[in-house]
């Protein structure tokens, strides 16, 4: 009996001891892009995949194949507050505006499942709602 509340206290506290994840790691996220203007009105929308890659703090987004929106690029990043990352487009700008691309400081929540950045950019809110893929 000492031996199965002993283990039971074990497993208390390492439930109990296990750290949430908020710093987004390597992986693959999938989801959506979403631009709405100050009344929520969606300007522009796509699916999107993002690859982070945390040893060479990199990051590489395929955009929607139909929308074309975010565009496709990658680049680098860097985590620089407990709810904030830099983005630096490595790709250029191509045939879009530069509202299409991961470039400059985005919001972001983080639960090793769920990764969301948002950004307000001329007036108009880019929102990228993703899942681990």
């Amino acid at each position: 009996m000492k031996k199965f509340l002993f283990g039971i206290l074990l497993i208390v506290l390492a439930v109990a001891c296990k750290k949430e994840i908020v710093t987004p790691n390597n992986g693959i996220y999938r989801g959506v892009y979403r631009m709405m203007n100050s009344a929520g009105d969606t300007l522009a929308q796509g699916v999107v995949y993002l690859a982070i890659f945390e040893s060479s703090e990199s990051f590489s987004m395929v955009g929607d194949s139909s929308s074309m929106v975010p565009a496709t690029h990658g680049g680098t990043y860097l985590i620089d507050g407990s709810s904030t990352m830099q983005f630096d487009n490595s790709s250029g700008y191509g045939a879009f505006p530069d509202i299409f691309y991961l470039d400059t400081t985005y919001n972001y929540k983080f639960d090793d499942v769920n990764f969301e950045l948002w950004q307000t950019k001329y007036g108009n809110l880019h929102e990228f709602k993703m899942i681990r893929n």
